[in-house]
């Protein structure tokens, strides 16, 4: 009986229990201040607390239903909600939940601080709030690089750090990281011989958050889905020229052409914290913004035994399954 009515007051309160039913909950409207967004949840962990409170005051409850009580998760969450707010300004509240929900709706798409710790057992420093244009509605839309799916399940959203240990971060010290890991990190790439690029040592400017695609938009999708155009939707087999034709013609509004670092960054953490299935596919090459040695664009691989291959003396020739490394581009 207590258990029953302590739900129905919930839902009343408009709490946990209807995290995920669609319902209006403005302390995750970006369009509110912070301040706005502040007070209406603490409105309602207060109502929760209270809530509670009542119920363990509740004529003819035992000691051990009170016990109870006070061990119920459901309380547990509400308690440490409201020591979390009496700690927070407006600002920091509207930081943690933007990323406690963009975490949910990615799911393991989501890799940030934790992820690092958890794959690499290092420290990354305070993460930067999520950018205001990753918002539930832009993750949930359909994907123009993978028609029928939604970018929450098509992308990574992988945290870019300034420092690693306190350390600068950048495509070399990610490669130490990967040293001592088994499967992949063995040996980070195929190919040696990246190490010596000007971009590879080249230190994280400050920490992002990057949105990238996890695999190239594939060929016969895009011709099934759009007869008359499929051919110059996608990338491959295609030069450097003509895929920068493609992202000109269809994905220029919407995404940039990511770098190196980034593109490894997000397979290799992806890889020591989910397992699979792997970024990249099992066929298809990236040209990265960088250039190479021969006057190509640096590509990023797929994996092999070895690891991760990363080539700067070949960019396919325009031949194979060679793609466009892209990133979702960050709104002013």
């Amino acid at each position: 009986m207590i258990k029953q009515e302590a739900k129905t007051k919930q839902e009343m309160a408009g709490g946990r229990e209807l995290s995920t039913a669609g319902a209006y909950r403005p302390w995750e409207d970006r369009s509110l201040s912070a301040q706005e967004r502040h007070k209406s949840y603490k409105t309602v962990v207060q109502s929760n607390v209270e809530r509670i409170l009542e119920l363990s005051k509740c004529e003819g409850i035992t000691l051990q239903e009170r016990k109870a009580l006070m061990k119920d998760p459901d309380t547990q969450f509400w308690a440490h909600e409201q020591k979390l707010l009496l700690n927070e300004t407006a600002e920091q509240f509207c930081e943690r939940i933007d990323r406690e929900v963009i975490r949910e709706i990615m799911g393991k798409n989501f890799l940030g601080a934790k992820a690092w710790e958890e794959g690499f057992g290092v420290t990354v420093g305070t993460p930067p709030p999520l950018p205001e244009w990753l918002t539930r509605e832009l993750l949930e839309e359909e994907c123009q690089l993978h028609p029928g799916e939604q970018v929450k399940d098509t992308h990574v959203l992988v945290l870019m750090p300034k420092t690693v240990n306190g350390e600068p971060y950048s495509a070399v010290e990610l490669d130490k990281l990967c040293a001592g890991k088994k499967g992949s990190g063995d040996r980070l790439i195929y190919y040696e011989g990246w190490q010596s690029e000007s971009w590879a040592d080249t230190p994280q400017v400050e920490s992002e958050w990057v949105l990238l695609p996890k695999l190239d938009p594939v060929p016969e999708k895009m011709k099934e889905v759009y007869p008359s155009d499929g051919e110059s939707r996608h990338f491959r087999s295609k030069n450097i020229s003509a895929q920068e034709d493609v992202h000109k013609n269809h994905y220029s509004k919407d995404y940039r052409e990511a770098k190196v670092v980034e593109v490894m960054t997000a397979a290799l953490l992806n890889d020591v914290v989910n397992g699979g299935p792997r970024m990249l596919g099992g066929t298809t090459d990236l040209r990265c913004v960088e250039p190479n040695s021969s006057g190509g664009r640096v590509l990023v691989g797929y994996f092999y035994a070895d690891g991760l291959r990363v080539r700067v003396g070949y960019d396919g020739g325009g031949y194979g399954d060679v793609g466009c490394a892209l990133a979702r581009k960050s709104k002013s």
